[in-house]
């Protein structure tokens, strides 16, 4: 997202986890197989994915803004 802000996905069984960064970490829930949402705060993720649907990036959608984000390892 930029040099300083970057969001980590996890998962820990069948839960998937959003972790900003400085922010604690925040389950996920779906909503569509690349769309979930979040209960905490007011905000989407969509993965977008490569033809072997492995998600390449994601989009955060939060405050009428949706910012993109590469996958790093």
């Amino acid at each position: 997202m930029n040099p300083n802000f970057s969001i980590a996905i996890s998962r820990e069984g069948d839960h998937l986890f959003a972790q900003a960064t400085n922010q604690p970490q925040l389950e996920i829930f779906p909503e569509a197989d690349r769309d979930y949402f979040l209960k905490a705060v007011d905000a989407q993720i969509t993965f977008v994915t490569d033809d072997r649907g492995r998600a390449t990036e994601l989009v955060l959608h939060q405050s009428g803004a949706d910012q993109r984000a590469k996958r790093v390892e």
